[in-house]
Parts: structure tokens; C-alpha cells; sequence
């Protein structure tokens, strides 16, 4: 075995068993009861001053008496998982480099941070932590090369979501197709609907145009299957974040150039802020087994982004 593959199992092992730690605290105890990460959006803009009597939420279409969890205080997990593939080198690098550094101010002195990088293997460059210190001089020694593992790298950013009272955010950006991953699509989405956990992903709008914008040589034939091959590739990949976001009530957003990089992390912790969080202890539900979760406006208007549900143990 060489020493990428070893060191990509060894990253694999790490995360499922953290992985399995992580569900076997997810929504268990009636004590607890159910946190759901709720968005509520009206066109282009943010809804806000909402309260706990404007939602109706149903789990396993049985309605729930709901009740609002005040943000103060609670401490926010920052699981940045960062595309290093050789596609990101240069500019883009430069940039990403600049945009997580400047999220890092937005922080509150309570939140933690965590930081991996993912080309042709997954590294993971920081736990959960409070220093900013070691966040900045992680990202400071990226450099970009190799392929892309964006199934791997977003399994393994999910398992680094640790048990504590505070909500997770994992932020992953990625410029291009997966390429390189050993996992397939339908075991990480699985592990994201057993997680509180909300995902997000920042991507660079253009990158499919530039594929579908390829010239063809004389071999047109050739060319072209290539191509439409390519196109695909980056299709799944962003079919992918699409699946994986909607099952934890997150989003995928465009950042139009390499320059805007920065602005829309901002967008995206900031918006993380204003979401809505509710909390229910289950009533007249199965204890057990995967409830579906349905969250809906009670007499106003708006759009609402939240998990699909969750997995009682």
C-alpha cells in the first residue's frame, strides 16, 4: 500500500468511527429532545424576527409544540474542508487563502475551528479548536496539487463533529469534479442525515462553462466524447453538495470570480448566524428508525430551508 493510500484509510478509519460516536448522540435523549437549523428567505433576502409561534413542524406528519433556542451563548464548530487540487493552484489559491483568513474574524471568542484540505488524499491540518493562531498557520502551508476527493474530504469533515451543546457548520469549497474519492455518494449523504450538522458549499459559478466551452481539434469525434465525459463528471459533483446541503438544511452558493471568494464566505457564516433554531421533544413518534422532518410558515410569506430529517437511535 503506498503511503497516500495509507494515510487516505487512515483518515477514512478516523472518521467513521467518529462518525458512529457522533449518531449514537444524535437526537436520543427526550431530555434533549430535537434541534432543527431552520432558514427562512423571501426572494433574495433573509426573513428575520420570526419566533418559535410562526412555524408549524411536523415529524412523521405529527405536529409538534415547538419551542425557540436563544443563541446567545451557544458556541459555534467551524469545520472549514478546503479543495487543494491542482485546479486551485495560483490565483484561486491565493484568494481562498484570503477568504479563510477573513472568516476567521467573524468569529466569537467561544467558537472553535476545525480545518482539512482534500486533493488527491484528504489531510486533516487542525481539530476542533479555539486558536486562530494554528488555523493561520495551517492555511498558510497549503499548497495546491494533485486530483480532487470531495466525496471523502465532506464524510470526513462530517465525522469531526464532536458531542456538545453548540451547532456545527461545515463549510466546503470546490472548484471542479471529484476525481479521485474512494467513497461513492450514497454512504456520505448517509452519514450527513445522521448528524445535526448543517452543510454548506461555496463554489466558483464559471467552472462548468469553461468545461462545456472546450474547443474541438480534428479529432472532433474524440473530442467531443471527452468532453460530454467531462461535463458529467462535473455535473455529479454538483449534484452531489446539492444532495448533501438540502439533507442538512444547508445551501450551495456561487462565488462569481476567484475574487469574490472571500465576500462569500462572509455571505455564508453571516447567514449561518441568522438562522432560525427550533427545538421539540418528539411526541406521538416512533422512538426509533428516520423521521421526516416538515417545517412550514404559519400566516407568512417566505421560503424555508431545513433538514429532511433525522435519525432516531
Amino acid at each position: 500500500m503506498t503511503r497516500e493510500r495509507a494515510s487516505l484509510v487512515s483518515v477514512l478509519v478516523l472518521a467513521g468511527a467518529a462518525s458512529i460516536a457522533a449518531t449514537q448522540q444524535r437526537f436520543t435523549s427526550k431530555t434533549i429532545g430535537v434541534r432543527v437549523d431552520v432558514l427562512v428567505t423571501n426572494g433574495h433576502q433573509l426573513v428575520r424576527g420570526l419566533s418559535a409561534k410562526d412555524f408549524e413542524l411536523r415529524d412523521d406528519g405529527v405536529v409538534q409544540a415547538v419551542s425557540e433556542v436563544q443563541l446567545e451563548g451557544m458556541p459555534l464548530n467551524l469545520i472549514l474542508g478546503f479543495d487543494t487540487s491542482g485546479s486551485v493552484a495560483g490565483e484561486r489559491l491565493h484568494y481562498l487563502l484570503e477568504a479563510g483568513n477573513s472568516l476567521l474574524g467573524g468569529l466569537q471568542p467561544p467558537d472553535r475551528v476545525a480545518l482539512l484540505s482534500f486533493a488527491s488524499r484528504v489531510r486533516l491540518l487542525a481539530p476542533l479548536t479555539p486558536s486562530r493562531q494554528q488555523i493561520h498557520g495551517a492555511l498558510s502551508r497549503l499548497k495546491a496539487e494533485g486530483a480532487t476527493s470531495l466525496r471523502d474530504a465532506t464524510f470526513a469533515a462530517l465525522a469531526l463533529r464532536e458531542d456538545d451543546p453548540g451547532r456545527t457548520l461545515v463549510l466546503i469549497f470546490s472548484d471542479g469534479a471529484d476525481t479521485s474519492s474512494w467513497l461513492r455518494a450514497a454512504p456520505v449523504i448517509e452519514a450527513a442525515k445522521r448528524t445535526d450538522a448543517v452543510v454548506y458549499a461555496v463554489a466558483i459559478a464559471d467552472r462548468q462553462v469553461h468545461v462545456l466551452m472546450t474547443t474541438p481539434t480534428r479529432s472532433g469525434l474524440a473530442m467531443g466524447a471527452i468532453t460530454q465525459q467531462t461535463t458529467t463528471i462535473v455535473e455529479e459533483a454538483g449534484k452531489f453538495l446539492e444532495n448533501v446541503t438540502e439533507e442538512t438544511g444547508g445551501r450551495v452558493l456561487f462565488a462569481s470570480a476567484n475574487s469574490d471568494l472571500r465576500v462569500t464566505f462572509e455571505k455564508t457564516l453571516a447567514e449561518f448566524r441568522d438562522r432560525y433554531v427550533l427545538s421539540y421533544v418528539p411526541t406521538g413518534v416512533s422512538t426509533s428508525g428516520w423521521h421526516r422532518l416538515e417545517v412550514k410558515l404559519k400566516g407568512k410569506s417566505g421560503k424555508v430551508i431545513a433538514r429532511r430529517g433525522y435519525f432516531a437511535e
